[in-house]
């Protein structure tokens, strides 16, 4: 009778926990190498279009300025889930370029390019 209860408890258990891989990606890749190409107060809207194709967002900021975000982020979410709580850790690589254009020309500009690690507990 024993047996039988901790047979059923750890069946339960099994059932009740899994894990799940998916791999994912963001945005639009975009020629990195290129980056280097910006100048700032040379370099135009076409120019970027040119280097790097469509941003994945633009932004007014007033009648002559515009922010423009190109974003990629790829890579794998692995998640883990228990009875009463679920991991999630996720594994990747990210690039991010904020650009800052005045009357169609960039005035300012910061890339940057990393792993993307997160790791999210969920109870």
């Amino acid at each position: 009778m024993k047996l039988d209860f901790i047979v059923m408890v750890s069946l339960t258990v099994l059932l009740l926990s899994g894990c799940a891989t998916s791999s994912y990606s963001v945005g639009e890749n975009f020629a990195s190498e290129n980056v280097s190409q910006i100048v700032k107060g040379k370099t135009t809207s076409d120019d970027l279009i040119e280097l790097l194709g469509e941003p994945y967002s633009k932004t007014v900021l007033s009648g002559t300025d515009e922010k423009w975000l190109y974003m990629y982020s790829e890579g794998q979410a692995k998640a883990q889930s228990y009875i009463v709580s679920m991991d999630v850790k996720t594994t990747g690589t990210q690039k991010v370029l904020d650009v800052l254009i005045s009357d169609g020309v960039v005035v300012n500009f910061a890339y940057t390019e990393g792993e993307n690690p997160y790791n999210i507990q969920v109870n």
